[in-house]
């Protein structure tokens, strides 16, 4: 408890400190520095941000967010970045695997705030439509101590803006694709000189019921003398896997010039889902109901305000999820509870953050967070009757850095971040970054071109503290687990090159992460699971982002985006006996190579778009056995196409879509024994009418 008031009581002394001068977004003027050196015909220009030196950071474009509505984070995550999305089919649950790392270790924050649930410390990405998210950013490894701690292998940062176009906006797109398939889009905006509203709605449903051919079962074919004359494997429907999501999404944005800027979000969602039954399960799934209902509130308050040298942000929000999952059996119209679970948690959050730049070589920042977590789980079944726990734990977050441009081609900065739970103190956690640039020339003549080089390093030590979930769950939760550590450092490349016809921008980097303390749940003696701080992780690897744009003719465009990662990520415990054969081995469900390409053609009013995805072989036993069919997942490629025309009467624009998923009808599994898709069909029809201000249509 002494910790907790003392950390509090330096809370408080710095608050007044950052509301007399300091915020986070501090505008691109104050933290770039301009310079150059006249060379004959070609200059050298530097102009970066200050706070982004030495950062290792991956945008996802705005139009790749929206470029098909139907999708959710989960699968733009999938075919534009170097993360692995450990997925279980569309609308079933989602998660991230960050530089090999487990789902935990990836931070996600919503407008600046977490929204890791408390309990199992992980997000479904399947559950966040991509038309709620109008900017995403990838923090990898160290650099995502610049938002938040605990993200040992990453962090993914959403966010929402305001509407750019002035005026009155209507959108509505109408889905309709394979599997009785209905997605239905409405976005109303209003946007002018101080004022700015946005009211978006998602409503998804489907009968999601794919025929696969199932090679977990064997179907014998006997002659009259009951020999078996030939075998085969069954085709079969995906059984329960039917959802209902309804989302919404208001915000609202204010600039009030001398008064700061302020801005709400708040986003609704109800889902009701059917879990797909394993391939492996004879079950009749007419006696037998498997679902999971969820509800999600979010909302997040914020005011900004600049000054000439300095910025100071405050914001405030809420989390509330309530989710109910329900498996029972039906007999003789005698229904019966095998697990009827229901937990709910609550979250508050508030936020000061603050820039201050006292020479425009040095940014110094401060960010103080306070959470506050509630959490009430109970199992409601016949077999499990009990409350879990009902808890509550408050969190607090300080972080404090310094960047600094000595030369005009070199910039440092420093963060140190200190972290407590409740009357727990995770010790400090430091991060350094540095960038240099190698080459930066630029010549405005009749062909105009520019030419960057960046190097990058980072390095950090950091920790993830315990879910609520690993501490106290009944029975199982470990209030003796300790946090996790990790060390990791990484370096890169960064080049950009501008012709008059031609962009490219890549992003090449390497890291080495070792994370000690890993908590792993695993059986006991007596019979059901428990985590312990088990396991030492070592990965690796390489990352390489690419993007390219090229201008054939006045109507021709050719946009490409790829992405490579390379990951081992090895298990480095100590064996546990002599039969442990995972020492040195792949960690389960992590590849070692997973790629995508992505490819976008426009003529005039045409839009052609391609996607090409691959992952490696996954392993499904921590020993890596292949003896089994089950013990590796086959790697597997898989292409996606897209056809657009749009057209423009007077102030309405409209455009039909049409999309194949899986063109090549893949045979595929991301998880054992979960079949996904073959190829299957969506056709969208958008209306976009507008009716701009007359002050701005003068």
């Amino acid at each position: 408890m002494n910790r907790t008031l003392l950390l509090l009581l330096l809370w408080a002394e710095l608050l007044p400190c950052s509301l007399s001068g300091l915020h986070r977004d501090i505008c691109h003027a104050q933290t770039s520095e301009q310079w150059s050196l006249n060379l004959d015909e070609v200059g050298i220009l530097g102009q970066r941000r200050l706070k982004d030196a030495g950062v290792q950071q991956t945008s996802i474009d705005t139009a790749i967010l929206h470029q098909n509505v139907s999708l959710s984070m989960s699968d733009i995550l999938t075919r534009h970045s170097t993360l692995f999305i450990k997925s279980y089919g569309r609308a079933t649950e989602s998660t991230a695997e960050f530089r090999g790392t487990s789902p935990a270790h990836t931070q996600v924050l919503w407008n600046g705030m977490k929204i890791n649930s408390p309990m199992l410390g992980t997000v479904d990405f399947s559950t966040i439509p991509s038309y709620f998210v109008d900017q995403a950013t990838l923090l990898h490894g160290a650099s995502s101590l610049s938002l938040t701690g605990g993200g040992l292998g990453g962090a993914v940062d959403l966010g929402t803006l305001p509407v750019q176009t002035q005026g009155t906006t209507l959108q509505y797109i109408q889905g309709i694709g394979s599997f009785d398939t209905y997605d239905q889009f409405l976005r109303l905006s209003y946007s002018s000189e101080r004022w700015s509203s946005s009211t978006r709605l998602v409503y998804a449903c489907s009968d999601n019921d794919f025929i696969y051919t199932n090679y977990d079962k064997k179907v014998d074919v006997r002659d009259e003398e009951g020999h078996i004359v030939r075998s085969y494997h069954p085709r079969e429907r995906n059984r329960s896997g039917y959802f209902d999501d309804f989302h919404l999404l208001q915000e609202l944005y204010c600039n009030a010039l001398d008064k700061g800027r302020f801005s709400l979000a708040a986003w609704y969602s109800h889902s009701l889902r059917g879990l797909p039954f394993l391939s492996v399960d004879y079950k009749d799934n007419s006696s037998f109901s498997n679902e999971q209902e969820q509800d999600v509130v979010r909302a997040v308050a914020s005011w900004d305000k600049s000054g000439t040298a300095w910025n100071i942000g405050l914001r405030s929000g809420y989390v509330r999820q309530q989710t109910a999952y329900d498996y029972s059996t039906t007999y003789e119209s005698v229904s019966t509870d095998i697990t009827h679970a229901m937990s709910r948690s609550q979250q508050g959050f508030l936020q000061a953050d603050a820039d201050w730049m006292p020479d425009r070589r040095l940014l110094l920042t401060m960010d103080a967070e306070l959470y506050y977590n509630h959490v009430y789980s109970v199992d409601k079944s016949p077999f499990h009757i009990g409350e879990n726990y009902r808890l509550g734990r408050p969190e607090y977050h300080l972080s404090l850095s310094a960047r600094w441009r000595p030369r005009q081609r070199l910039s440092l900065s420093a963060v140190l971040r200190e972290e407590c739970y409740r009357d727990d103190l995770v010790p400090p956690i430091p991060a350094l970054f540095a960038e240099y640039i190698l080459v930066s020339r630029q010549h405005e003549g009749t062909v105009p071109s520019a030419q960057t080089l960046v190097v990058k390093a980072s390095a950090a030590r950091n920790y993830r503290y315990p879910s609520m979930d690993d501490l106290y769950f009944k029975p199982g939760g470990n209030p003796n687990l300790r946090p996790e550590k990790g060390l990791t450092a990484d370096g890169g490349l960064e080049l950009s090159l501008r012709r008059r016809t031609f962009t490219l921008n890549v992003n090449l980097s390497a890291f080495d992460s070792h994370i000690t303390d890993w908590i792993l749940w695993t059986p006991n003696a007596k019979g059901y699971w428990q985590p312990s701080n088990l396991k030492r992780v070592h990965s690796y690897g390489t990352e390489m982002t690419a993007t390219a744009g090229f201008n054939f003719h006045r109507d021709w465009h050719l946009d490409l985006t790829g992405n490579y990662a390379y990951t081992p990520s090895l298990n480095k415990s100590k064996e546990v006996d002599d039969d442990d054969a995972s020492y040195g081995k792949q960690l389960v469900y992590v590849p070692r190579h997973s790629a995508n390409l992505s490819g976008k053609l426009s003529w005039r009013r045409w839009t052609f778009s391609y996607q090409w995805m691959h992952y490696s072989e996954r392993f499904t036993t921590t020993s890596n056995e292949t003896a089994y069919i089950t013990g590796r997942l086959k790697p597997f490629y898989m292409s996606n196409l897209s056809l657009e025309k749009s057209w423009q009467w007077r102030q309405v624009h409209t455009s039909l879509k049409g999309v194949v998923n899986n063109v090549l009808d893949t045979e595929y599994v991301t998880v054992l024994s979960r079949p996904m898709a073959g190829r299957n069909f969506e056709i969208f029809l958008e209306i976009k009418p507008q009716w701009p201000l007359k002050s701005a249509s003068k």
